[in-house]
């Protein structure tokens, strides 16, 4: 727990916060949970990733190379 702690810290999370998430999660910790509430107090994740949320559309010809 503490490296999640000093993750949070190092994003640039008020304490108060940090502590409130991590008393709202401590039945359930996982880094999905803690930047579900991240989300709600209006915080980026820090954990995941959402990889629908990229567009690898290239707009390349059959004939470009990489």
């Amino acid at each position: 727990m503490d490296s999640i702690i000093y993750e949070l810290r190092a994003n640039d999370i008020k304490e108060d916060d940090i502590q409130f998430i991590m008393e709202k999660v401590k039945n359930r910790i996982s880094e999905q949970n803690i930047d579900i509430e991240l989300e709600k107090l209006g915080y980026p994740k820090v954990f995941t990733v959402d990889y629908d949320d990229y567009s690898y559309e290239y707009d390349m010809d059959e004939d470009d190379e990489f």
